[in-house]
């Protein structure tokens, strides 16, 4: 029986993969449980209808990644902490802090997954990070002071 998978399934398939599987298995596991329909010649179409439109989703984000990356690459970005007399921080900056001040600083507001930090930023002065997502990639100073 041919079907299409709704959810990812643990050693069977992803969503949306169409799958040749025993009848059995299919109907009284996978489509009793809501995990799979039957692969109609209509959901088919709406599967591809639904790819496609997965597909324009991750361009345009991508596109708007490629934007973000182009206003904050090479941007010194500040960030005011607390720290002790010999500049260690109380408390180390983080991908969250950092995706906090760029929005504040620029406006661009950024998921802090894509925000990689080189080194961990533990005292105070210039640390540079990167900005990836994909391929696509870019690096920001950020310079903390002392509050």
């Amino acid at each position: 029986m041919k079907v299409i998978l709704t959810a990812d399934v643990p050693k069977v398939g992803n969503r949306y993969d169409v799958l040749e599987l025993k009848q059995g298995y299919a109907q009284n596991v996978l489509i009793s449980k809501g995990l799979a329909v039957i692969a109609t010649p209509g959901e088919l179409s709406k599967l591809a209808d639904k790819k496609s439109q997965i597909e324009r989703k991750k361009t345009e984000e991508m596109k708007n990644f490629e934007s973000i990356i182009a206003s904050v690459n090479n941007t010194r970005i500040e960030i005011k902490v607390k720290a002790n007399e010999k500049g260690h921080l109380f408390k180390s900056v983080n991908a969250n802090d950092i995706a906090k001040a760029i929005k504040e600083v620029i406006g661009v507001e950024i998921d802090e997954n894509a925000i990689i930090i080189i080194d961990h930023i533990k005292e105070i002065g210039s640390h540079m990070v990167e900005i990836k997502k994909g391929n696509k990639k870019g690096k920001c100073e950020i310079m903390v002071i002392k509050n």
